[in-house]
């Protein structure tokens, strides 16, 4: 379990640090981000959306690439010959 979830981290970081390049390069230069401690949940919205413009699609996506991860660890764990106790 672990060894998925420090490759979802890692592949997630990859994929957002390319998107957020990419976007960078196709719609310029982001401007100052105005984020106020009286409406938090506008300011989160907007850092999220820093890197790659879009936040929803940004969580679609780092949620797509930890499902794959802790899904295909699931399945190599049941494939293991004796991969769970029996008691």
């Amino acid at each position: 379990m672990k060894g998925a979830l420090v490759t979802g981290t890692i592949v997630s970081l990859a994929v957002t640090a390319a998107w957020a390049w990419m976007s960078s390069l196709t719609i310029g230069p982001v401007g100052p981000l105005h984020l106020t401690w009286r409406h938090p949940a506008a300011s989160y919205v907007t850092l999220a959306a820093a890197p790659t413009g879009n936040s929803w699609g940004l969580f679609a996506v780092v949620a797509f690439i930890y499902a794959v991860c802790l899904g295909v660890s699931d399945w190599r764990h049941a494939r293991r010959p004796h991969s769970r106790r029996e008691r």
